[in-house]
């Protein structure tokens, strides 16, 4: 029975996650890159513990960060190292600290931008055609993770990501944007902390999944209305190459029996949520 968590990465997702989990009875540990910015998680009763990959960890103690039941990997490739070897490297380093701690079970968060630009319906079967640096290095960390015999490991794949800070009104405000009929896969964060606290409440490893919001609404309408909804300028739409990729979450949702908070992202921005950061 998972009782510890670790969360690694305490940022936009990370940080009200470990909230979340808290209020649900768990026992939470949590990481930042810079000591300094550890009293804003022990704040929130997250046991925190300093934690840099340069590649290799660099930590006040690994062993404590690590004293736990489920270690959550929620670590994008970062934009100013963006190499797909440098990141590959880090998360190596950080299962290699894992399994000298015995964690025996693992959930990292990917994207589901490692299928590429294919069309069509996209599931857990599709191939995944990664094009992107980050793409290409979230691919290899997911065969990594899920072939290595020490861990039960759920790979879950989040699509884009909105809510807090994370507003799409501000994307492609005044942008020059093709395509304005492409539907667009995304997901709110309230979601992504449901689906994840799901996962561990079913104690479902040995998986992978995509996590997408169910409706899949035109480029043009959805950041049209976001834009406005902030005062901000709408994009400039033009007739261009247009994408047909929509991501399933068929399996997530049937595995899980979850229901989605936000299923539909137009649904959201009409109800114009006030949220925090």
């Amino acid at each position: 029975m998972i009782k510890r968590i670790s969360i690694v990465g305490c940022g936009w997702l990370g940080l009200p996650l470990a909230k979340s989990l808290i209020k649900d009875g768990y026992s939470v540990n949590g990481s930042k890159r810079e000591l300094h910015e550890l009293a804003k998680l022990q704040a929130q009763g997250i046991k925190a513990y300093q934690l840099e990959l340069n590649p290799q960890v660099e930590s006040n103690d690994i062993a404590g960060l690590l004293n736990c039941d489920l270690l959550i990997i929620n670590i994008p490739p970062g934009r100013k190292t963006n190499t797909a070897e440098f990141h590959i490297a880090q998360i190596n380093a950080l299962l290699r600290a894992a399994e000298q701690q015995t964690v025996k079970k693992i959930l990292f968060i990917s994207s589901t931008s490692v299928y590429g630009s294919q069309q069509g319906v996209v599931d857990e079967l599709s191939e995944r055609l990664a094009e992107t640096t980050s793409g290409r290095a979230l691919k290899q960390i997911e065969d990594q993770i899920s072939s290595h015999s020490a861990f039960q490991a759920t790979v879950l794949r989040f699509s884009g990501l909105v809510g807090g800070q994370r507003k799409p009104g501000r994307f492609l405000s005044g942008k020059t944007v093709s395509g304005p009929l492409s539907p667009i896969n995304i997901i709110h964060r309230s979601d992504c902390i449901g689906l994840i606290t799901q996962l561990i409440k079913r104690d479902q490893w040995g998986e992978d999944f995509n996590a997408s919001a169910s409706e899949n609404p035109s480029k043009q309408a959805f950041y049209q209305l976001a834009a406005e909804q902030l005062t901000l300028p709408p994009p400039h739409f033009v007739e261009g190459t247009s994408s047909n990729k929509v991501i399933s979450n068929q399996k997530i949702k049937t595995t899980l029996g979850y229901q989605f908070n936000y299923p539909d992202p137009m649904q959201w921005l009409q109800a114009n949520i006030q949220e925090a950061e």
